[in-house]
């Protein structure tokens, strides 16, 4: 996988479970994450093809390469790494598994480059061809998210995007004056060294509809300390009795901070921060998450909040050395009160998910 984090959370466990009472299984190295057959056979191997730049990899014989996820991987690691890796080894065999990221990405050049070669074979399968997926789930996600965002996720299509991320904002709709007064309130928090920003979000009590309500954002251009920051979201969390921040997990001990100056002033919002996996989380899914509640009525911001809708409105895709939009965030963005917001609203907005998948 892209990386051994991901191979390891994915895979590692289950061929463990699957191979530890093998016969033909002589060891299992939980440590290299190796698996040694018995006999002149090749080990089984976890690695992240992207660590390092694929120098990991580098020295091994490939038998046979099972790549997931392989439009995250970085085509310079397939091209100079695996596939000479492969190339050496008589017999050798490949699968590649990966979901498209628009026409504009390497893994379309690469499928419009093999997918007449004799040595390939290429296989396009849709979400309804699973037979465990349920089709409720499937009709459900079809009308809650834009068009071609569905074709992508569900129909395995490479498809054009436009420029902006959130392209279902719709500003006569999604941006309100009038607030309800029922809501239940959260932050998600972006740490920064220069643009920290603080978001406060309102759920409603069905759990479907949020608002972006407030939010703060250094603009000094000074470094912010610790304390300033955590000050600023104790004032927020006060004012609007903010049940739960939402930090991301690259300063795991600012989080424990905030914990610690909750439990001191006595603010529970801040006591009950949690750390966002921000690899768990995903940066393109939890955007999608939120461009699709746009689509569905279900996000909205405060009309007074210009600075902020600004960031929202401006968010858009970078452009590879051919000048083509590619499917991942431009660098250099004011995209703070952004990511704050997606961290917040992409961690509840799975919570609720997840549980009403229960029932």
């Amino acid at each position: 996988m892209p990386t051994l984090k991901q191979a390891k959370a994915v895979h590692w466990k289950s061929l463990v479970s699957l191979l530890k009472d093998a016969p033909f299984v002589e060891s299992i190295n939980n440590s290299e994450f190796r698996i040694v057959l018995k006999g002149n056979k090749p080990d089984i191997i976890l690695r992240g093809a992207n660590d390092d730049e694929g120098n990991g990899l580098r020295g091994l014989k490939f038998f046979y390469a099972a790549i997931d996820e392989v439009q995250d991987i970085k085509p310079i690691v397939w091209e100079d790494v695996i596939l000479p890796a492969l190339s050496d080894t008589e017999g050798s065999t490949a699968t590649l598994v990966g979901t498209p990221k628009g026409k504009s990405h390497p893994l379309y050049k690469f499928y419009q480059k093999i997918k007449d070669l004799p040595e390939w074979a290429y296989y396009h399968f849709k979400t309804r061809d699973n037979p465990f997926f349920p089709i409720q789930r499937l009709r459900l996600a079809k009308a809650q998210m834009p068009a071609k965002t569905y074709r992508q996720e569900f129909q395995a299509s490479f498809e054009d995007f436009d420029g902006q991320l959130f392209d279902q904002i719709d500003s006569s709709i999604h941006y309100v004056k009038d607030i309800p007064t029922d809501l239940s309130y959260y932050i998600g928090g972006d740490w920064g060294d220069r643009n920290p920003s603080l978001v406060v979000i309102g759920l409603s009590q069905d759990r479907s509809k949020f608002y972006i309500i407030d939010y703060w954002l250094n603009k000094s251009g000074e470094t912010v300390p610790e304390e300033v920051f955590l000050n600023e979201m104790a004032k927020l969390c006060t004012k609007y009795n903010v049940y739960r921040c939402y930090l991301p997990d690259d300063r795991g001990g600012s989080v424990k901070s905030a914990r610690i100056l909750g439990k001191r002033q006595n603010i529970p919002g801040m006591t009950r921060a949690i750390e966002v996996s921000r690899t768990k989380l995903g940066l393109l899914p939890s955007i999608d998450i939120m461009n699709n509640l746009f689509y569905q009525n279900n996000l909205f911001i405060k009309a007074s909040l210009v600075e902020l809708i600004t960031q929202f409105e401006d968010y858009h895709r970078a452009v590879n050395s051919e000048g083509e939009l590619i499917n991942k965030p431009a660098d250099g963005q004011e995209d703070h009160t952004v990511d704050a917001a997606r961290y917040c609203i992409g961690s509840l907005y799975n919570t609720v998910q997840n549980k009403l998948l229960k029932y």
